[in-house]
């Protein structure tokens, strides 16, 4: 993912997607409308604390967290805090509420510290969960070594009630030291790196009163603010770091839990020719690799890698869809399945380019592949444009746009009055 913090207009965008496409189960009125519109400074993530008030919570990347109040964007910052922003890939990157949060006012956020600090989970927990202004305590719960770009940095509670924490490979071009691919640490020019490149799965509701040695992210011995969720592959596994859920990534900028089924969908922006998307499905114990750098999507990745047979010849998982650089393209941004009030959307994958301004909608077929419409958004192309997706309460679905500094809401006349009266499927 690349961002260039700039401002532009923007006007009203509309998908006009015929009813015929996808089956007709598109409805021909869809449109990106205005949500946010000014006062936002650079904007990535856009969540919501499911907590019954209704308030939405924006990520900004300098390291601000604003609140958003029945459509209205609240002055006084929610919380803030110091952070690296001397690349336009570092940042406050990522926020998850606890499930809990209306109880016990635990969310996390993700931010990369300054020089060789890191990229650094913390625990937030307010004193008061229904206050617009942030009080309480705020603590580290881990950290990972980083390169200088490729951070991914996105972070979400499953429904099994665990943090799923996307990073990036972070290295040269096609990864030379492979750290998409390595499973324990590994030290370069005396810098021990390690989870890299993954996906991980983490238990933030318990700790660990001594840490195993294959807790990469703690000293072995000593307490440890988290756990390791039962399930995990390398769980006691010596020399493998238990943290890791899924690897083989070169940046999962943004990723996504699918609210009804619990689904973890990653898309990881690619390097060569090809960014990808890919669904790991709730339950599922196989392979976890997914392929870089040795696999760009369904292609070779490094220069001296498999070949046409890609990711056949490497035994590794290929992404549910992809798309080439075609056409200014260049950073996917993963998104959301829709599950909101707009009946006839929902059930589809919706993504976007970051460069072209592209809206993807993707949809399950028969057997379980899945293909995909492109649709202008009415945001001229950038770079770092569509940057993250985010639900409501009721699964409303918004788009963030960083490089214009606004936040835009899917809506259509189709919309089901009950959802939108805030039922929360």
């Amino acid at each position: 993912m690349s961002l260039r913090p700039c401002r532009g207009l923007l006007v009203a965008s509309i998908l006009a997607i015929a009813p015929a496409a996808l089956r007709g189960e598109i409805p021909a009125d869809l449109h990106l409308a205005p949500f946010i519109s000014s006062g936002l400074d650079d904007p990535l993530a856009i969540r919501s604390p499911r907590d019954g008030s209704g308030r939405l919570f924006v990520v900004e990347r300098g390291g601000t967290i604003r609140v958003v109040v029945n459509g209205v964007l609240l002055p006084t910052p929610y919380y803030s805090r110091a952070v690296d922003t001397s690349d336009v890939e570092r940042g406050l990157l990522g926020l998850a509420f606890d499930p809990d949060f209306r109880t016990n006012g635990t969310f996390y956020i993700v931010y990369t510290g300054s020089g060789a600090n890191g990229e650094i989970l913390r625990r937030l927990v307010a004193a008061n969960p229904a206050a617009n202004v942030f009080a309480g305590s705020d603590n580290e719960v881990m950290r990972i070594p980083l390169f200088y770009n490729h951070n991914g940095g996105d972070i979400h509670f499953g429904l099994d009630g665990f943090l799923y924490w996307s990073t990036g490979s972070g290295t040269g071009s096609f990864d030379p030291n492979d750290l998409a691919q390595h499973l324990w640490k590994k030290t370069i020019s005396n810098t021990t790196y390690y989870l890299m490149g993954k996906v991980l799965r983490l238990d933030v509701r318990n700790t660990t009163p001594a840490a195993a040695a294959n807790l990469c992210g703690a000293s072995a011995g000593q307490p440890a603010p988290y756990a390791i969720p039962p399930g995990n592959p390398f769980a006691g596994v010596a020399n493998h770091c238990a943290e890791i859920w899924a690897w083989g990534f070169r940046n999962p900028w943004r990723i996504s839990i699918d609210r009804e089924n619990g689904d973890l969908w990653i898309g990881d922006v690619g390097e060569g020719s090809w960014e990808e998307i890919s669904r790991r499905a709730a339950g599922d114990s196989g392979n976890r690799n997914y392929g870089y750098p040795q696999c760009e999507g369904n292609h070779p990745g490094r220069p001296s890698g498999p070949g046409a047979n890609c990711p056949a010849t490497t035994g590794t998982v290929a992404p549910v869809m992809e798309y080439s650089h075609a056409n200014n393209r260049c950073s996917v941004t993963g998104g959301a399945r829709y599950r909101g009030p707009i009946a006839p959307f929902r059930g589809h994958y919706v993504f976007a380019d970051a460069c072209s301004s592209e809206l993807f909608i993707g949809t399950e077929g028969a057997g379980g592949s899945w293909t995909f419409i492109t649709r202008a958004s009415g945001i001229a192309p950038g770079y770092g444009t569509l940057s993250g997706f985010g639900e409501g309460e009721n699964g409303d679905l918004y788009a963030v746009d960083h490089q214009n500094g606004r936040v835009w809401r899917f809506e259509s006349a189709t919309s089901d009055p009950v959802f939108s009266n805030g039922f929360d499927p």
